[in-house]
């Protein structure tokens, strides 16, 4: 019996979300408290474009605060972060986790917790793929406040890994400036900084 990845719906042998997304999920969830501190800078209409002031008052006049970097700041972001936690920490029989701290505080504690538990998330959560929803559109969010985009990196090649029954693997690898190394999102096959120009001669001329 085949499995679904919750986020992509790629075919799995077991669990509940492919690599691919396990990696993506562990990088927004790295990134979360740097967005969230971000956020800080946005909490004033004044500190956004005039054009993009999202927050009115019956009246038509700005708002002293950004309603929607409010949410995100107070509450959003922790709440989010910590409804996970709490339930993945249900699932496995551990009870409630202990809350404490301020609201950036509580951010980089849950985020962390979340990213340590990934492994066992993908593999045995039945709401792996919700948990990695919600968190994308989070950050998505937030990132259009903040006005940035995480480094996706250039398309470097394909992965030439070839499983056990003879398949290439052929997930698109891609290199974000000073790392060293490349791991495929998929198969989680390695290739060191000797192999980049190997990808590269392997890669169709018309990607990109």
């Amino acid at each position: 019996m085949t499995a679904s990845c919750g986020l992509c719906e790629r075919d799995l042998e077991h669990g509940y979300l492919c690599p691919g997304c396990t990696l993506a999920l562990a990088e927004r969830l790295d990134r979360m408290p740097k967005v969230y501190a971000a956020l800080a800078g946005f909490l004033s209409p004044a500190g956004r474009a005039a054009t993009e002031f999202v927050s009115r008052s019956h009246a038509g006049a700005a708002l002293p605060v950004d309603e929607a970097v409010l949410d995100l700041r107070y509450g959003g972001i922790a709440l989010v972060l910590e409804g996970w936690w709490s339930d993945v920490q249900r699932v496995r029989g551990w009870g409630e986790p202990a809350i404490t701290g301020d609201v950036e505080a509580r951010v980089l504690r849950a985020a962390r917790w979340l990213g340590m538990e990934l492994s066992w998330i993908a593999d045995s959560y039945p709401a792996a793929g919700d948990l990695a929803r919600e968190v994308r559109q989070m950050e998505g969010a937030a990132l259009s406040i903040v006005g940035a985009t995480p480094d996706r990196g250039k398309r470097i090649g394909n992965c030439v890994a070839v499983d056990a029954s003879g398949v290439i693997c052929g997930a698109v690898l891609r290199h974000r400036q000073g790392e060293t190394r490349l791991v495929c999102p998929w198969c989680t096959c390695v290739y060191e900084s000797g192999d980049f120009l190997m990808l590269r001669t392997l890669q169709p001329e018309e990607a990109s």
